[in-house]
């Protein structure tokens, strides 16, 4: 009976190991991922700035050209 108990307590020691290690595993590739994303989510900020200039941009010469056609 001891003996069984010692073995059962040895797999179940193996098993915490393995699980533990498979945690481990899986947060080092959820943290790659993550940093993956945040990179991701700087680009688009960049972009979406850019448009937002380009925006103006275009807004500025479309009331140029509506006060221009204003003093006509």
């Amino acid at each position: 009976m001891e003996n069984l108990q010692i073995k059962l307590t040895v797999l179940l020691l193996l098993i915490e190991v393995i699980a533990f290690a498979w945690l481990i595993s899986d947060i080092q590739k959820s943290k790659k991922n993550q940093n993956k994303i945040i990179e991701l989510e700087h680009q688009i900020l960049k972009v979406e700035g850019s448009i937002m200039e380009l925006e103006k941009t275009i807004v500025d010469k479309i009331d140029i050209l509506i006060d221009a056609q204003s003093n006509d």
